[in-house]
């Protein structure tokens, strides 16, 4: 319950305001129920109280690419990573700091890191994908995206980035299979409706 564990680490805030596991977990809180300056304001807190906890910096990475202050939130995710060099989750989230500001080959080389460190790691093959794609590097691009729904059948997104890509090389059979396999997981993804419906347009 979120209100009871606020209301513990409150109460021993009170008494040691400088408590670093209470501060932590109060922003870590913070974060799951959206309130993302007073997380924000909370995890710089701790990390000013003890500077090596790699899960704050994490933590704060995210918070801080949700604000949008996202040169922050990339020497969030550095230092996280210069704490653990093994913070699969870090490498992946700096890639797609890169990504949105165009540095591709960067990008890559973070989500290429990212499964080296957990070859099962889903969201980095998907995103390596997308890189892949973008770069009209099909081939490589098909096999990320498999690999990410071998690892998990019901993951929409790469279903619908399968699509997209057999749609562009005028496969239209396995690009209606994809598309529908997408929207058959996820009925909202407004992406795929879109895509299936231009397609259908094009025969």
């Amino acid at each position: 319950n979120f209100k009871i564990a606020e209301k513990l680490y409150k109460k021993i805030l009170s008494v040691n305001p400088d408590h670093f596991r209470s501060i932590f977990l109060l922003g870590s809180l913070s974060v799951q129920i959206k309130n993302l300056d007073s997380a924000k304001q909370l995890l710089q807190k701790a990390i000013q109280i003890n500077s090596n906890y790699e899960e704050a910096h994490y933590n704060l990475g995210n918070v801080l690419v949700e604000l949008g202050e996202t040169q922050e939130a990339f020497n969030c995710f550095k230092k996280t990573i210069q704490i653990n060099p093994n913070n699969f989750d870090a490498h992946n989230n700096l890639g797609n700091l890169l990504k949105e500001s165009g540095k591709i080959h960067d990008a890559v080389a973070c989500y290429k890191k990212a499964i080296e460190i957990n070859p099962d790691y889903v969201n980095a093959h998907n995103n390596l994908g997308t890189m892949f794609q973008k770069s009209k590097n099909f081939q490589e691009a098909i096999n990320c995206y498999k690999k990410a729904v071998k690892l998990l059948p019901n993951f929409a997104s790469a279903h619908n980035n399968l699509g997209l890509i057999f749609h562009e090389l005028e496969e239209y059979q396995e690009a209606i299979k994809s598309y529908g396999k997408a929207i058959e997981i996820k009925p909202e993804l407004a992406e795929a409706h879109s895509s299936l419906g231009k397609l259908f347009i094009q025969l």
